[in-house]
């Protein structure tokens, strides 16, 4: 009898102590679940290549005309309007006395000294002549 009850005694602290082992194992667990379920991305991000599409051709953009960034900075303010009588941007009217007397190369020459109420070089003190050139042929009327 002594026997019987010390392995009944035995066996029930065996199965305490196994049982709170599993607990204890299953709370990590359940913890560990829990922690990666809170950490979980939101979305996913699938990236599908498109086997059957051709590489398309680059497209090439056209380039600004010589001059017109030069003359979109310096020189818009007055030549759009015809500020203080400066010859409006490619009107006929304007530049025809002016190109009737000069060729662009004077005309460039006029605009780095400075001509009427434009200072030298406009207001672009750090244009190049050739910049200056190409501001200028950008600004006459085509021909």
């Amino acid at each position: 009898m002594r026997r019987q009850l010390f392995l009944i005694k035995s066996c029930t602290l065996f199965m305490a102590v196994c049982l709170s082992f599993s607990q204890a194992i299953h709370a990590d667990d359940f913890d560990r679940r829990q922690i990666e379920r809170r950490i979980k991305p939101v979305g996913q991000v699938r990236i599908v290549q498109d086997v059957a599409a051709k590489p398309q051709a680059k497209e090439k953009t056209a380039e600004p005309p010589k001059g017109q960034a030069i003359y979109d900075k310096y020189c818009m303010v007055c030549h759009r309007t015809g500020l203080a009588s400066a010859p409006k941007f490619r009107d006929t009217a304007d530049w025809k006395a002016r190109l009737a007397e000069k060729n662009v190369t004077a005309l460039t020459a006029s605009a780095i000294k400075g001509i009427n109420a434009m200072p030298a070089k406009g207001t672009c003190i750090q244009c190049s002549d050739e910049e200056i050139k190409a501001a200028i042929e950008y600004m006459v009327p085509k021909q």
